[in-house]
């Protein structure tokens, strides 16, 4: 395939080149030029294009791919975890913890007591014994007069000391929103705890730092993804403050990613289903000024989308997820559990006539809205404002995802498809320990549990699957979490399986893994005709591997090594 262009500027040639076109082609060539593809094919054919000042790359048979587009992340986020005090997401003790955090403080040069201590990659449900939980009366035993809070690993739990609790505005009397939870004690005083909402809000409140400061994270995190491969995300929580930081960097010819957004609708923000207009013509505004309607070959933005969280977490102590049917809680101990049936379902936090009157409102607008969902009661709901939505504005070209579907139904794989929805998926949430398994078995019980953490059920049932690593949920590895997608099972630093396959479902093959993180993917930000394929006339975003990975197995997909990221025709990452 090739367009009218001669004398590209760079021609790759001798390589086994993965289009990810809508047959799933390879070729052996591909030519650049001014920051597009103009041609893909042989490389003897590709040769002849080569003029003067052609810049020729023997790929001596390496792989190169599309750019890698990691559809479901917080990139921002990810990088203010990257600095202070970082527990790694161990498995930890309260007096462990403690004891960490505690010698930060002590050799941390910050010695205000103003100074905010953010302690990230908290693992909460991980914590041991099973049960231990942190809150501000253990905060409060730490030697210092500073505000400390400890993020969550999966960002929806936020633990405060008294201090940090004071600065936040949060006492007594501060009303519960609909989207989350204060936490008390049984004398009914603030516990330290904010889940859900009210834990992101508090975070997002912290001051980064200096508009400098917020210029390294923003260049530490486009490093770090380049490095992996990515040539694309979409933040699907984003403000200001980061796109001001990223967008310095673009001003001055020094951004390497491509970067989509949604900015978040939260259920407080709107007085009812006759509000729904005015919250959407606000993220259409917001979206206005950000948004770069054509894209070029230098990186830029593109904000087209809405967030909205529909639910919250499944797994305990939180449980906020939306189920159709109750959960099952374990009323007796980690040692001797006695599961027993509940009437909690979760939390919903819309209401149905809000939500609905909100999606209605992007397909005015059209504006793609991007859910939360991760119970099938929070998927019911956003499949049928959904389908109200198609059938109200059955013209509008919307691309919704529904994000994380830890747990869905069996009738709701086949809607996706129907709805043309896509299922945004972080895979490595399959790879579950043993335990965890066997807990969420017991949560969920006998018929629930093979739609637990679905993958290619999506897929068999024509739905389209895009990945999204939802980084820093978990640490920041892609290619380890398309290999989990393969495997079904969690593997150590070592490359041995660290726990059971998690067998209620297939694995996926590469090339259906590949298409997740590329072009379907793509599609779900909206940005297919651009991005996420190697053809003729589309931008050159491309990456080369040190390994074979189609001739590899599976469980070394994690040792995948990028040594070239290209975006639009330039290279912005190389391995020495």
């Amino acid at each position: 395939m090739m367009t009218d262009s001669l004398n590209p500027d760079v021609i790759y040639h001798g390589g086994k080149i993965y289009t990810a076109d809508a047959r799933d082609s390879f070729c052996e060539a591909i030519a650049i030029a001014q920051g597009y593809i103009a041609a893909v094919g042989s490389s003897d054919a590709l040769l002849k294009l080569a003029g003067e000042h052609t810049e020729v790359i023997d790929l001596e048979g390496k792989v190169m791919l599309p750019g890698l587009i990691d559809s479901h992340m917080h990139p921002f986020w990810g990088g203010k975890q990257l600095r202070g005090c970082n527990l790694n997401y161990a498995a930890l003790t309260v007096e462990q913890t403690l004891a960490i955090i505690q010698q930060h403080l002590d050799d941390d040069p910050l010695q205000d007591p103003d100074d905010w201590l953010s302690v990230s990659a908290w693992q909460r449900q991980g914590m041991v014994p099973a049960g231990a939980d942190m809150s501000r009366a253990l905060l409060d035993t730490l030697n210092t007069r500073r505000p400390v809070v400890l993020f969550s690993n999966d960002c929806h739990t936020l633990a405060a000391n008294s201090r940090a609790l004071e600065m936040l505005g949060i006492d007594e009397q501060t009303p519960v929103p609909a989207d989350g939870k204060i936490g008390r004690d049984a004398r009914g005083r603030l516990n330290g705890i904010l889940e859900d909402a009210p834990a992101m809000r508090a975070f997002d409140s912290i001051p980064t730092g200096t508009p400098e400061q917020c210029e390294l994270i923003a260049r530490h995190v486009q490093k770090v993804l380049n490095q992996q491969g990515v040539t694309t995300v979409m933040d699907t929580r984003v403000y200001d403050e980061q796109l001001i930081a990223f967008a310095a960097l673009r001003d001055r010819g020094e951004l390497t990613l491509r970067m989509c957004g949604a900015r978040e609708i939260t259920p407080d923000s709107v007085d009812g289903p006759q509000d729904a207009a005015r919250a959407m013509d606000e993220i259409v505004a917001f979206n206005q000024r950000w948004n770069d309607a054509q894209w070029q070959p230098a990186p830029g933005f593109g904000l087209t989308h809405v967030k909205f969280f529909v639910d919250g977490v499944l797994q305990p102590p939180t449980m906020t997820a939306s189920l159709l049917q109750p959960y099952r809680k374990n009323r007796g101990t980690h040692a001797s559990p006695d599961w027993q049936d509940t009437d909690e379902c979760g939390d919903l936090y819309f209401t149905k006539d809000v939500f609905e009157s909100l999606i209605d409102q992007c397909g005015r607008a059209g504006v793609h809205p991007h859910m939360h969902t991760v119970g099938d009661g929070a998927i019911e709901m956003t499949l049928d404002a959904l389908e109200k939505m198609r059938k109200a504005w059955p013209d509008k070209d919307l691309r919704p995802g529904l994000a994380h579907n830890e747990l869905a139904a069996a009738h709701q794989y086949a809607r996706f498809a129907e709805l043309d929805a896509s299922a945004v998926l972080s895979y490595q949430w399959a790879g579950l320990p043993g335990v965890l398994i066997s807990e969420e078995r017991e949560m969920l019980g006998e018929a629930r549990f093979p739609h637990l953490e679905p993958q290619g059920r999506f897929l068999d049932a024509g739905a389209r699957v895009a990945y999204g690593s939802d980084w820093p949920i978990d640490r920041l590895d892609e290619w380890y979490n398309l290999q989990v997608a393969m495997t079904r099972r969690a593997w150590d630093a070592d490359g041995q399986p660290a726990g059971p396959r998690l067998d209620n479902d297939r694995d996926l093959t590469l090339i259906e893994v590949l298409r997740s993180a590329t072009i379907d993917a793509a599609f779900m930000i909206a940005r297919d005709s651009e991005v996420g394929s190697l053809e003729a006339g589309k931008l050159a975003d491309v990456i080369v591997l040190e390994q074979d990975i189609f001739t590899r197995p599976p469980e070394t997909l994690y040792q995948t090594r990028v040594l070239r990221t290209v975006v639009g025709g330039k290279t912005v990452w190389q391995s020495a």
